[in-house]
């Protein structure tokens, strides 16, 4: 007998955690599974919809732009956390310059 699509997430998740994956490894998973278990992949959990072929096909279009949408913004939000990252990092610098100039004052 094969697994329920919950305990396969749990043994992928215990399985990411003890290899030290991150949190776009789990999410990676949890999105996969969705899909299997939607698929029908895991014992007796295949979901039948009934749709016609028009609204199958409109569902599957606007699933593929959702999913292109999601990976731009994906992009998007990557080089803002950079850029952020960078200017943090500048901010540091000039606090730690700043301290430095303070203290050789204050004792000089």
């Amino acid at each position: 007998m094969g697994q329920t699509a919950e305990q396969d997430l749990q043994a992928r998740l215990q399985a990411i955690r003890s290899m030290g994956g991150g949190q776009a490894d789990v999410d990676a998973t949890i999105a996969r599974n969705i899909l299997h278990e939607d698929l029908g992949h895991f014992d007796g959990q295949l979901t039948i919809y009934g749709l016609d072929d028009a609204t199958r096909d409109r569902l599957i279009a606007h699933s593929r732009q959702d999913a292109a949408l999601a990976v731009l913004n994906v992009g998007t939000l990557t080089k803002e956390a950079r850029a952020l990252r960078r200017w943090i990092s500048v901010v540091v610098v000039l606090l730690v310059v700043l301290i430095a100039v303070e203290v050789a004052r204050y004792f000089g």
